[in-house]
């Protein structure tokens, strides 16, 4: 059966080939930076058409095929494009084919070995000095010294894969010359993809010095790079082609005090310097870990990190740790036994030049006290000398005692003694900045639905831990030891071990889902405390390196509504999460008289009289009424998974005997204070105590008079719909911490609402000012209780005050008439402001980590509006009043005559004008509330008033008439006066801060 498949790809002429650098068939070079295009070349005899149709799988490699960089499906007639950047450029080639299979051709022969050329040039350099967490670049405003190592980074082009090598030069501050002194040393290193990174170690720096002679304050550097295979210097991407780069190291002519030789330990007790001590994190590659991450559910966390340790923990109070060494009788070198030891301290040191170290040597109390002297003196001299020889550059402090610090015994021979042993020894005492506690706070449900936890810890080893206890290594990579504390009925703390199979260690955790309230039990995290201890991080064993702090899931909401209609529930991760609203009395309603002749008592102590009887007579009905308008709901979820909570307590429904007896207390309450106020007002005009009569007729019946007074102003008061739902949860930020969250949502439909439409006559409001003015035609009071009291002849004189007024409103209009006018006013005052206030308030939750401030979202729903041509909508409150006046003039000739005589002497010789004026005023107001808080006023909110301002039009128009009108017209006229204005621009008024509480400073 013959082959089938791709026996070769071919270049499809896409991109510019270096021809003269390529080889056909085996090899193509092409320009750095641009894009290649490759097809099927050639195909096996056995492939068949249907085959040349399917899709080829096109594999990007290594040169050396063990490497897979790309590998994708594709049509067999499409291209596959490759792009290799300038800085991609160089030495480096791939390897490309296709396959019909998806598997690689073993022989070798179908694809095509691809790299990039482009001129070795050097784009970019920078010097940095070579110390951690370090990132100023060096320049002439930022110079370093010569004891400082120091980092070259260079970025290039067409170098990839070279050995690329980098010689230093010397030159004046402001000058480059020929003669310019070249350094001895070279540094030598590959390119990896455009960049090459050169660390240059600070003994290196200091030979520069001895070198060049340093007279000069600040003497300056830079460097011009050769590479393998290639003669001369390389250039650099501007137009002239500089040979030299990095020009811009700057080196002070200054360093620090370095010992070269082992100095005898003076007499008395000083401080040898060999370095200077840096606070940062320590470092110790024989007894650490690179990487901690913990895998919780779905995400995976990195919550440590050697590269840059500070940014997971940050270096807190000085630990320190001892290493002793012990001698025989009268022995002062260094014992062999103690020489492995020594060894792994004297590397530790050398990976952590920062750490100082104290060198403290004791003798027992045997021999004289010069004897002892000289003997600890030597002890400490030779550990000190044995540090310095194996290349140690810390700061050694060596200090001996002789016997003055040995313990005490009693004794009868000079014989050797297990006591004396104990006093024979050099201390080492190693000051490092141990790392604080790392912690990841998660949130999770409670027992019922317990949580997986891995841990990942990458790179750990203990082999040559330092810290000894009993002959054993206190750090061990093998297990960590593991303790909680988890609260479900009091802390309870347990101790185990978890082994760690390879890098992974698992363990389960819970939360507590807290009580019926959101407590500071139910509120506080179950920990769990690892130790993964090494020497380079966390070497104290006193204190966790890992807690995690499991928070519980749990919601608990509480609703409360009145005259509100639907649910109003609150929006949790997206989702509404509804509970049951328990509304009215109705399982109290057989023992309602109780309670509230209970709590109406308190209206005996007001002179109501036989009130109070036909108010305990109504009572029931009414307040088994007016209870429906509110509602309460409190419930806990909690345990959730899966988008949903799987636990739910309703204690509304648990509770309703109790949820129904405070609905029922709260609407006596409420009505109670109603009542008392209509009693105590009732000498007020009605216009002041509107919304208290119009609550308070629900129950006075014999109100009726107040009610009908009322309704004649033209006032109707809209009463709010409200709804308050308010919740309490834990929520996990963006920083890890996990915060406290309480929202306020409340909604007002409306807040308040009026409407007030009123239009009167002229001939109306001059008639009631007449009847107001005149005591003789006011109405007399009957008293309906006793008929036979005077009242027959009250009813006659109000009969005839009656016709009185009758008349006085026809003499008017008869008077108006007559001197063809009359005026119309209409005054509109509408509207409501609804409201929706939704506060969130969220504070670090109260743990060992707590850091962070208090933060509020409000987010205030409310239809704001003015009055630039924008419509006024429901959310304001508005006022129209608008004003037409009418006349009409009959002239003959020139002369204004009277209606009636035009109409009877001049009928068709006179001219009929008719006049009209209108005006509009409008305005409006809506009311805002912002919360917020801040480090001077704490949490607060405050009020703003905006007022549209008084905006009018106004309009006179005319029309000319030679025939009788007996009416008003609409025909077409003339306008005199047609214009807008402004009575009162728009204004916001801004009002106090008002502060829910205060900063305190504990």
């Amino acid at each position: 059966m013959a082959k089938k498949g791709v026996k070769k790809i071919a270049w499809n002429g896409q991109g510019k080939v270096h021809k003269d650098k390529s080889q056909p068939g085996y090899a193509v070079v092409v320009e750095g930076g641009s894009t290649l295009g490759f097809v099927v070349g050639e195909w096996f005899p056995g492939t068949t058409e249907a085959d040349k149709k399917k899709e080829v799988t096109w594999i990007r490699q290594s040169a050396d095929r063990k490497v897979d960089y790309y590998k994708s499906a594709r049509p067999a007639n499409s291209a596959y494009t490759l792009n290799i950047s300038k800085a991609q450029a160089g030495k480096v080639a791939y390897y490309v084919e296709a396959s019909l299979t998806g598997f690689k051709d073993l022989s070798g022969t179908t694809g095509l070995y691809v790299r990039a050329y482009s001129p070795p040039r050097v784009v970019s350099s920078y010097w940095k000095e070579d110390i951690e967490n370090n990132n100023k670049q060096i320049h002439s405003g930022n110079p370093t010294q010569y004891n400082i190592p120091l980092h070259l980074h260079l970025e290039l082009e067409g170098l990839n894969g070279y050995n690329c090598t980098v010689h230093i030069y010397n030159c004046e501050v402001n000058f480059f010359g020929n003669n310019d002194q070249k350094i001895s040393k070279t540094y030598t290193q590959k390119c990896i993809n455009g960049i090459l990174d050169v660390h240059i170690p600070h003994q290196d720096v200091l030979q520069w010095r001895k070198e060049i002679g340093a007279e000069k304050p600040i003497e300056r550097f830079y460097i011009m790079l050769t590479y393998e295979g290639a003669t001369g210097y390389v250039k650099d991407t501007t137009p002239k082609g500089d040979l030299r780069h990095a020009t811009h190291l700057y080196i002070k002519n200054s360093f620090g005090k370095l010992i070269t030789k082992v100095v005898p330990l003076p007499k008395g007790n000083k401080v040898i310097t060999i370095g200077e001590e840096e606070k940062k994190p320590i470092k110790y590659d024989l007894c650490t870990f690179a990487q901690i991450n913990i895998h919780d559910r779905e995400a995976l966390k990195t919550v440590f990190l050697d590269k840059n340790p500070a940014a997971h923990g940050i270096a807190e109070q000085q630990f320190s740790f001892n290493l002793s060494v012990f001698y025989d009788t009268d022995q002062y070198e260094v014992p062999d036994k103690s020489k492995p030891l020594l060894k792994n301290i004297v590397e530790y040191l050398k990976q952590n030049p920062q750490i100082a170290v104290l060198i403290e040597s004791y003798a027992d109390i045997r021999n004289s006290y010069e004897y002892n002297d000289k003997l600890t003196e030597k002890r400490a001299n030779a550990i000190l000398s044995h540090f310095y020889t194996n290349g140690v550059k810390n700061k050694l402090t060596a200090k001996y005692y002789g016997e003055r610090r040995a313990k005490q015994f009693d004794y009868i021979t000079n014989e050797d003694r297990p006591i004396h042993k104990i006093n024979r020894k050099t201390v080492l005492t190693f000051k490092v900045n141990n790392l604080k506690t790392i912690f990841y706070n998660t949130i999770t449900p409670n027992y019922k639905i317990p949580v997986d936890l891995s841990l990942f810890i990458k790179g750990f080893k203990t082999e040559k831990c330092l810290l000894l206890a009993d002959g054993k290594k206190q750090h061990d990579h093998t297990k960590i030891k593991y303790s909680e504390l988890v609260n479900i009925t009091a802390d309870r703390k347990a101790i185990k071990d978890i082994p760690l199979n390879g890098e992974e260690a698992k363990l389960q955790i819970i939360s507590h889902e807290g009580d019926m309230f959101p407590s500071a039990l139910g509120l506080k995290p179950n920990r769990y405390e690892l130790d993964i201890h090494s020497c380079a991080y966390f070497p104290d064993t006193r204190k966790p390196t890992l807690v995690i702090n499991a928070f519980t899931d749990a919601l608990w909401i509480l609703q409360a509504m009145y005259d509100f209609d639907g649910d109003y529930p609150i929006v949790y991760r997206g989702k509404p999460e509804p509970i049951s609203v328990i509304k009215g009395i109705k399982g109290l309603h057989e023992r309602a008289k109780y309670y509230i002749d209970l709590y109406l008592k308190v209206l005996t102590y007001f002179p109501m009289g036989e009130a109070y009887k036909m108010i305990t007579q109504l009572a029931i009905d009414f307040f088994v009424a007016e209870a429906e308008m509110y509602g309460i709901g409190y419930a806990k979820k909690w345990n959730y998974v899966g988008g949903k909570f799987n636990e739910l307590e309703n204690y509304t429904d648990n509770n309703r005997d109790l949820v129904e007896k405070g609905i029922l207390t709260l609407t006596i309450l409420v009505m109670i204070v109603e009542l008392i106020i209509a009693i105590l007002t009732l000498g007020e005009s009605a216009a002041a105590k509107l919304p208290k009569v119009k609550k308070a007729v629900r129950l006075l019946k014999k109100a009726q008079d107040k009610m009908d007074k009322v309704e004649d102003l033209g006032f109707e008061f809209i009463f709010p719909k409200v709804a308050f739902t308010y919740a309490t949860y834990l929520e996990k930020y963006k920083d890890g911490l996990v915060h406290y969250i309480t929202e306020f949502n409340v909604k007002a439909d409306p807040v308040i609402g009026i409407k007030f439409d009123k239009s009167m006559s002229l001939k109306s409001l001059i008639s009631k000012a007449l009847v107001k003015d005149n005591a003789d035609l006011k109405d007399e009071e009957i008293d309906n209780n006793d008929p036979l009291k005077g009242n027959i002849d009250k009813t006659a004189r109000n009969w005839g005050r009656g016709k009185a007024k009758e008349q006085v409103g026809k003499g008017v209009q008869e008077l108006l008439d007559r001197a063809g006018h009359d005026a119309a006013i209409r005054i509109m005052f509408s509207g409501s402001i609804s409201q929706e206030y939704k506060i969130k308030i969220a504070a670090p939750a109260p743990h060992e980590q707590f850091a962070g401030k208090v933060s509020i979202k409000n987010a205030l729903k409310q239809g704001l509006s003015n009055s630039a041509g924008k419509v006024i909508g429901d959310s304001a409150i508005k006022m129209e009043a608008q004003l037409m006046i009418k006349g009409r003039i009959h002239v003959v000739g020139c002369v204004p005559v009277a209606p009636f005589v035009a109409a009877t002497f001049f009928r068709n010789t006179h001219t009929q004008i008719d006049t009209k004026f209108a005006a509009e005023m409008s305005s409006h107001l809506v009311h805002t509330r912002t919360y917020g808080a801040d480090e001077a006023n704490g949490l607060y909110y405050e009020d703003k008033i905006y007022f549209s301002g008084i905006k009018g039009k106004v309009r006179l128009s005319a029309k000319r008439s030679q025939q009788t009108k007996k009416d008003w017209g609409d025909d077409a006229e003339t306008n005199l006066i047609d214009t807008e204005f402004n009575l009162f621009g728009e204004h916001t008024f801004t009002m106090a801060k008002i502060n829910l509480f205060y900063k305190t400073n504990n």
